[in-house]
């Protein structure tokens, strides 16, 4: 007889996770919103395309185009523009290509760094440095914020003008504060296997020969929404939205019974919950009051997006890259900001343009409570003033924004998680995935959907 599996959540983790279910359990798929996806959605307007939440996946982890081929989408999967690969920093009221060469901040090339002027000879010469810098002893459960690795490995420029808006800017959090284990466990294990960050990215481009025309991000023809859609195809029959859950208690004839917020009651040997850890403390807190306390204080941010749509003649920048990244130290309200359709085919129409502004993050939350209409008056003067003249009014503008979901892995979150796993492991049948835990992408969503499907059917 097939386990009954009850999915709390229809974002990107519990409709894998119920997807690798659906043969061998009776599976279905629990969504409070309206619509399936989370912050995965995709929308269509006079010929542009909108990816709303999240518009990639890093390449190198290979979960997300697995599943997409699976799908059927393999033929839809594309890279970005191969043109169009340069990013730029706000730096002194300019923009200024990234060094090419950087990976995750570090740099992997000599030539580029010499010449370019977003660093000083000081911090050049401090980051050259880089290789005779000693490795730090990593014990089990040491951490080390995200600023004060990229700081005591580069030098406190790198930490400034890389860290904080490249790898801070990927979680919207404050690079101070974000774990470095947690976030960017790869930079750790590095320093642990080579001593030097310089040193490793070199020898992996060795083993790469040098190769760099593979795109680093993947997306899909028709937005990542399609595969949401694939996904929904799939398990046709098996999901509900606007099915909210109240609580998770124990059961009298099964392990588990959900209460829904209607006052419908229904019953399951597992119970997957694919929720952020602020809504799973509400959850579970009739059931194990310790894994409700273990995740109430991690940290979460706001964010908000702001498209604008043009005609090309409008805009008088290049767009000859994917975007720009802004410091904190450049003052401006926006972190970062995407050429939307110099990223990726088929964002536009032909002769026109769709970018789009981030706002907020750890720190910089209170512009994402302003109105719609301050959000785009903002991202129309900080766009004009880093890339010359938009002329004239947008085609049409989209604002989105996520209040209190992203959550921070702040320093101490492995041991903070470690604690939880270990409460969970007490209740049979009970399984907790998803972005804000382990997983803080889609590959690794997918990746952690698909254990606790193994972990069930196994």
């Amino acid at each position: 007889m097939k386990p009954r599996v009850l999915v709390i959540g229809g974002g990107i983790t519990g409709l894998s996770c119920a997807y690798r279910l659906r043969e061998g359990a009776d599976v279905q798929v629990l969504e409070a919103a309206d619509r399936l996806g989370g912050n995965i959605r995709t929308e269509e307007r006079d010929g542009f395309l909108l990816d709303i939440g999240p518009d990639s996946w890093v390449a190198a982890k290979p979960q997300a185009a697995r599943l997409a081929k699976e799908l059927g989408l393999e033929k839809d999967l594309i890279g970005t523009i191969p043109t169009s690969r340069r990013v730029y920093v706000a730096w002194n009221g300019a923009l200024h290509p990234l060094p090419e060469g950087l990976v995750l901040g570090v740099p992997t090339r000599i030539g580029p760094m010499v010449t370019t002027p977003l660093f000083s000879l000081l911090g050049k010469a401090r980051m050259g440095l880089e290789p005779l810098i000693p490795a730090k002893h990593w014990g089990p459960d040491d951490d080390e914020a995200v600023y004060a690795f990229i700081d005591r490995r580069l030098g406190d420029e790198a930490a400034d003008r890389l860290a904080g808006p490249l790898l801070g800017g990927i979680f919207a959090g404050d690079p101070e504060k974000l774990s470095v284990r947690a976030a960017f466990p790869q930079l750790v294990d590095m320093e642990k296997k080579h001593g030097s960050l310089i040193q490793a990215m070199r020898a992996a481009r060795r083993v790469s020969h040098g190769s760099s025309a593979a795109s680093a991000f993947l997306s899909l023809r028709h937005g990542l929404g399609s595969m949401i859609d694939a996904l929904t195809r799939e398990l046709a029959g098996k999901t509900r939205t606007g099915a909210a859950v109240a609580s998770v208690a124990q059961g009298l004839e099964s392990p588990f019974r959900v209460h829904l917020a209607s006052g419908e009651v229904l019953d399951a040997e597992h119970v997957v919950i694919a929720v952020p850890p602020r809504q799973l403390s509400g959850l579970v807190r009739s059931l194990d009051a310790g894994i409700a306390e273990s995740v109430d204080d991690i940290a979460v941010t706001s964010s908000a997006v702001a498209f604008l749509a043009y005609k090309r003649e409008q805009v008088t920048h290049p767009l000859d890259g994917t975007g720009f990244i802004a410091p904190r130290s450049e003052g401006l309200e926006a972190s970062a900001a995407t050429w939307v359709s110099s990223k990726w085919e088929g964002r536009a129409p032909e002769g026109h343009v769709l970018l789009r502004a981030f706002f907020g993050g750890a720190g910089k939350e209170a512009c994402v409570a302003w109105s719609d209409e301050e959000l785009v008056a903002t991202a129309v003067r900080e766009l004009s003033k880093m890339m010359g003249p938009l002329d004239g009014a947008p085609l049409f503008t989209r604002v989105a924004r996520w209040t209190n979901v992203r959550a921070q892995p702040l320093v101490g979150h492995l041991v903070k998680m470690k604690k939880l796993h270990e409460r969970i492991a007490r209740i049979p049948g009970l399984h907790v995935v998803g972005s804000g835990y382990d997983a803080h992408a889609i590959p690794d969503c997918i990746r952690y959907a698909e254990e606790a499907a193994a972990r069930i059917l196994g």
